[in-house]
């Protein structure tokens, strides 16, 4: 979470919102104090859109209406609706072969392959479907079809005491952007966080660790009871080497395709679209340059001054990993042929922002509940070690909480015995 206010504009380096009810992400916030700072999706902001045949065109979000819409052809539409007919299969697969197998081809093709570039950054053959949408993985397995499990549920919600189904999800951010809720821990732990330290290693010492860090050109060695490791996968497997090579080889082989984010900003009447939605996300078919672009300005208030409009674009990933190691002149002038190609840009933009993740969101592979596993019970041989990231239980920000919050509870737990034994000697 990064953001940065240029001029009247607002950008966000990496993540853009967090999709609420989710009990962890929002107790922090109310803890921070930040429940004043909260904004939620602007009612402008109510279609979704996809390009198909190099048009962009509004996704219809109820199933109901997506049959009878003529966003997909009539023969896509009466594949999904053999989707109960379907034998259910219980092994993981890609998420390519799940949708295939249950829906066609063209829901593939043209909803969830663009849906899995703007989710994850990602090539639907490659992600697996139990780690990516375990929700749909287990609609089938207990329901034997995910049109059916969806059905159910609604009408086990529907007949429920008032308050007693979940609660309608909410895309929300801050005033200031969500580079708001680090700032805000950091603030509430002056004095007990370091900023600005790079971890470089950790060893084992008795009854403890040792930890390594660097600031600039000062190299010094920590000591530890126990040790938290928060970093991303790649950074995590340089860090951990040292201590267990079995951890550090299953953390590397979990891949990270580059990524950039350009950001842009428009004079509201440069563009013709009248940008009415979260954004708009391209299908692979559709050859494009970019995996999509988010309204920005739509999205949440205050993302850009009056009588201008921003925008986010996103470029590269699992599926064109080179175009995200463009010079960021050779990315900004991309992402603006894309504005002027599919949402009528008549203009330059007055403001250009670029940032390139060279490593960005994990990507979940077939074998990637079997690496967790192993890299979980490597750990839990060493006490006192905890691994916590977006490779664990999912990339959004809300997963991320909860694995954290969950994650140091079994570290308070550890730690709550040797606590114990020094109170008794004082």
């Amino acid at each position: 979470m990064r953001s940065e206010r240029i001029g009247g504009f607002l950008m966000e380096y990496g993540a853009n919102s967090i999709v609420t009810p989710a009990p962890v992400a929002e107790t922090l916030v109310t803890q921070l104090g930040l429940d004043p700072e909260i904004v939620t999706r602007s009612a402008a902001a109510r279609r979704r859109y996809l390009v198909r045949r190099g048009r962009v065109r509004s996704l219809p979000l109820q199933p109901h209406r997506l049959l009878l819409s003529d966003f997909l052809s009539l023969s896509g539409r009466a594949r999904m609706l053999m989707e109960p007919f379907v034998p259910a299969q219980h092994e993981d697969e890609t998420v390519a072969d799940f949708v295939r197998r249950r829906f066609g081809g063209e829901l593939l093709d043209y909803v969830v392959d663009p849906l899995v570039g703007g989710l994850f950054a990602g090539n639907p053959a490659q992600l697996s479907a139990c780690a990516t949408f375990p929700q749909l993985k287990r609609l089938e397995r207990c329901a034997g079809s995910i049109i059916g499990g969806i059905i159910k549920s609604r009408l086990q919600h529907v007949v429920k005491p008032a308050g007693g189904g979940p609660g309608k999800r909410v895309l929300s951010s801050f005033r200031r952007g969500l580079g708001t809720l680090p700032h805000a821990i950091a603030q509430q732990l002056a004095g007990r966080v370091f900023l600005g330290h790079r971890v470089e290693a950790v060893q084992h010492q008795a009854g403890g660790y040792r930890v390594k860090v660097r600031r600039g050109s000062d190299t010094r060695w920590t000591t530890a009871d126990s040790v938290i490791v928060a970093l991303p996968a790649y950074s995590a497997a340089a860090s951990l080497c040292g201590l267990d090579r079995r951890i550090a080889a299953a953390l590397r082989q979990i891949h990270h395709p580059p990524l950039a984010v350009v950001f842009l900003g428009y004079r509201a009447q440069s563009i013709a679209h009248p940008l009415d939605g979260v954004g708009v996300l391209t299908p692979s078919i559709e050859q494009r340059s970019v995996l999509g672009m988010l309204f920005s300005s739509t999205l949440f208030t205050g993302r850009a001054p009056p009588d201008h409009v921003a925008l986010t674009a996103f470029i590269g990933g699992a599926r064109q990993p080179e175009l995200a190691m463009l010079r960021p002149r050779e990315l900004e002038a991309l992402a603006h042929s894309e504005v002027r190609h599919l949402l009528g840009g008549r203009a330059m933009p007055v403001m250009a922002r670029t940032r390139c993740w060279s490593y960005s969101l994990p990507q979940p592979g077939l074998d990637h509940a079997r690496r967790i596993g192993e890299i979980a019970a490597a750990a839990a041989e060493h006490a006192g070690l905890f691994l916590t990231g977006n490779y664990f239980s999912g990339v959004s920000a809300a997963a991320c909480m909860q694995q954290a919050f969950d994650t140091a509870q079994r570290a308070i737990q550890h730690l709550a015995p040797a606590r114990a034994r020094r109170r008794v000697v004082a």
